[in-house]
C-alpha cells in the first residue's frame, strides 16, 4: 500500500497551521494598512510611491488571506482523511508560505520606512522577502508535477521536473539572498551582504528567470501525458487541474512580458494572481470529482455554508423591512418583529436546506443527484402500483439503470399463511 494513503491516527498539526497561517496573513493586512501611506521604492509588485489604490489592496488582501486560506482549508481537507498525503501537506505549507511573504514584507517595509527601527528583526525580514517567492512557487510547481496520487509519472519524468525545478529555483534563490539593495523588498540594503556583486546577480538572473516559465510549461506537459494514460474518475479530475495549471501559465507569462516589457503593473497584479489557477483547479476537482474521497465533507460545509448566508440574509432583512413598516405605528413592536423574523427563519429552514442541498447536488454531484431523481420517482411510482409484476419489472429496470449489473435476480419470498 502506498505510503501516502496508510491510516495515521488524527492530529491537530493541520489546524495548528491553519491557525498559525490566518494569524500571519491578519498581520500582514494590519502593517499594510499602517504602511498605506508610505511612499516606497519601486519593488516587484509596487510601482513605487504611496500604495493605498484598490490594486494594492487587492493584492494584499488576495496574497495575505483569500489564497493561503483556500490552500490550506483543502490541504487540510486531504489529511483529515488521508494523514500522510503529499498534495494535501503541500497545500498547507503553500499556505503558510503564502502568508508569510506578506507578512515579512510588511514588516520590513514598516521597520525600514514607516517607522525606522520600529520594529525588531526588520533587516531580517526583508532579507526572507528577497527569496521567500522562490520557494513558494517552487512547492507549488511540484504539487502541480505530482497530483493527483502524490508520486512522480515515472522515473524519467521525476528527473526532468526535478532538473528544471534546480535550474530555475537555486539561482533564484541564490541571487536573492546574495543581492543588495534587495529589489524585492523595497530596495532596502542586504543585511549580510554589503558589497554588490552585480556579474554574478547578473549571471544568476540570467540562468534562472528563463527556466520558470520553462519548468512551469515541464510540469504542464507532464500533467497532459498523465492526463491522456489515466482513465475514469482520476482524468477527469486532471482536465479540472490542467485548466487551472493553463491559466496559471497565461497569467505567468503574459504578467512576466507587460512587468518588464511595458513597465506595468497590471503584470504584477497577474502574476501575483496566478497562483489562485490551481488553487480553483484542484477545488473544483474536488468538488465534482470526490477527489480523496472528502466530498461528503466539502458537501455539507457548501450547503451549510450558503444556508447560512441565505438565512443571515433573511433574517436582517426582514427585521429591517418590518422594522420600517411598523416604525411610524408603534416603536414598542420591535420586539415583535424580531420574533416573528425568528419563527420565519425556523420556518424557512428546513424546505430551505433541501433547496440548497438540490442544486448544490445538481452542479456538483451529478450522480448522487440523479440517482436521488430515479429512486424518488420510483417511490411515487410504487405508492400507487398494486401489480406486483408491474412493480417488479420497474425495480429491476431501475437497478439496471442506476447501478448498471452484469445480471440481477430478485427473490421475493412467499408469506407463510
Amino acid at each position: 500500500m502506498d505510503s501516502n494513503y496508510t491510516a495515521a491516527r488524527p492530529t491537530y498539526l493541520p489546524w495548528l497551521f491553519l491557525i498559525i497561517t490566518t494569524a500571519l496573513g491578519a498581520a500582514g493586512c494590519y502593517l499594510f494598512f499602517l504602511n498605506r501611506e508610505t511612499a516606497v521604492p519601486v519593488s516587484w509588485g509596487a510601482a513605487g510611491g504611496v500604495r493605498n489604490g484598490p490594486v494594492d489592496w487587492s493584492n494584499t488582501i488576495q496574497q495575505s488571506l483569500v489564497a493561503p486560506i483556500v490552500a490550506s482549508m483543502f490541504g487540510i481537507l486531504i489529511v483529515t482523511r488521508r494523514p500522510r498525503h503529499r498534495i494535501g501537506w503541500l497545500l498547507i505549507f503553500i499556505g503558510l508560505i503564502i502568508a508569510s511573504g506578506v507578512f515579512v514584507q510588511e514588516w520590513a517595509a514598516y521597520g525600514y520606512y514607516t517607522a525606522p527601527g520600529g520594529l525588531p528583526g526588520w533587516a531580517f525580514a526583508a532579507w526572507v522577502t528577497n527569496w521567500i517567492w522562490v520557494i513558494l512557487f517552487s512547492l507549488l510547481l511540484l504539487m502541480v508535477g505530482i497530483f493527483p496520487d502524490g508520486v512522480f509519472l515515472s522515473q524519467q519524468w521525476r528527473r526532468l521536473i526535478i532538473l528544471c525545478l534546480l535550474l530555475f529555483a537555486v539561482p533564484l534563490l541564490i541571487g536573492g539572498v546574495i543581492e543588495t539593495p534587495m529589489s524585492s523588498a523595497f530596495r532596502i540594503p542586504n543585511p549580510f551582504v554589503r558589497t554588490p556583486h552585480a556579474s554574478l546577480y547578473n549571471a544568476l538572473f540570467t540562468l534562472g528567470v528563463p527556466f520558470m516559465p520553462l519548468t512551469t510549461v515541464t510540469v504542464l506537459a507532464g500533467l497532459m501525458v498523465r492526463f491522456r494514460r489515466r482513465r475514469g474518475r482520476e482524468r477527469q479530475q486532471i482536465k479540472w487541474l490542467l485548466a487551472g495549471v493553463a491559466l496559471m501559465t497565461v497569467l505567468i507569462l503574459a504578467g512576466l512580458g507587460i512587468s518588464f516589457g511595458l513597465g506595468n503593473t497590471l503584470g504584477d497584479v497577474m502574476v501575483n494572481a496566478a497562483l489562485l489557477g490551481p488553487l480553483v483547479g484542484i477545488g473544483v476537482a474536488l468538488l465534482r470529482h470526490q477527489l480523496y474521497n472528502i466530498d461528503v465533507i466539502i458537501r455539507r460545509t457548501l450547503v451549510y455554508s450558503v444556508l447560512t448566508v441565505l438565512l443571515a440574509l433573511v433574517y436582517f432583512g426582514s427585521v429591517v423591512l418590518l422594522q420600517s413598516l411598523v416604525a411610524t405605528i408603534e416603536v414598542e413592536q420591535s420586539t415583535s418583529v424580531i420574533v416573528f423574523s425568528t419563527l420565519a427563519i425556523a420556518a424557512l429552514f428546513s424546505p430551505l436546506r433541501k433547496r440548497v442541498q438540490e442544486v448544490i447536488d445538481r452542479r456538483f454531484y451529478r450522480r448522487k443527484y440523479d440517482a436521488a431523481q430515479t429512486l424518488a420517482a420510483f417511490a411515487a411510482m410504487a405508492r400507487d402500483e398494486v401489480d406486483l409484476d408491474a412493480l417488479t419489472a420497474e425495480l429491476l429496470h431501475v437497478i439496471d439503470k442506476t447501478i448498471q449489473p452484469s445480471h440481477v435476480s430478485l427473490w421475493i419470498r412467499e408469506l407463510e399463511t
